[in-house]
């Protein structure tokens, strides 16, 4: 059952030394937007503001047509629906992304944290748990907390 589980995940998420450099990009694409995603879910609203928070980083981020950005985001959705846990992309991200990357993905997630000025509990506790799983230090994670904060003005 186990290997099922892993073999699923791998065949979704995994890199595969065989796939070109751009359906790997794809993936890290994905698990940052999944991330991201889950952040707007994590208080059971997700509010307009966040989903254009998610949607202005993703463009900006990975430079995507509006057309590239749908797609990234149906995918995003989908992946979240079917996620059994953050792993299967934080692991990605740990694994392909320098500590600057990582970094930047902590303030992204922050960003959209902050896009309806409302700030809840369990966003920040699962911005904490993805920054603990892709080994940001607390140093970059309150860094990273206060760019966006002073971002949104508040």
């Amino acid at each position: 059952m186990i290997k099922k589980i892993t073999q699923f995940f791998d065949n979704k998420l995994g890199f595969n030394s065989k796939e070109d450099e751009s359906s790997h990009e794809d993936k890290l694409q994905l698990a940052t937007a999944a991330l991201l995603l889950e952040i707007a879910r994590s208080d059971f609203d997700i509010a307009e503001e966040e989903r254009q928070s998610i949607a202005n980083s993703l463009k900006t981020t990975f430079k995507l047509s509006e057309s590239e950005l749908n797609e990234l985001l149906e995918l995003a959705e989908q992946e979240v629906k079917e996620a059994v846990s953050l792993h299967q992309f934080t692991s990605l991200i740990h694994d392909n992304y320098t500590p600057a990357d990582k970094k930047e993905i902590i303030r992204l997630l922050w960003t959209v944290a902050y896009a309806d000025n409302v700030l809840d509990k369990y966003e920040e506790a699962l911005i904490r748990k993805i920054s603990d799983l892709l080994y940001v230090s607390h140093q970059d994670f309150t860094h990273a907390k206060s760019q966006a904060k002073s971002t949104a003005g508040l």
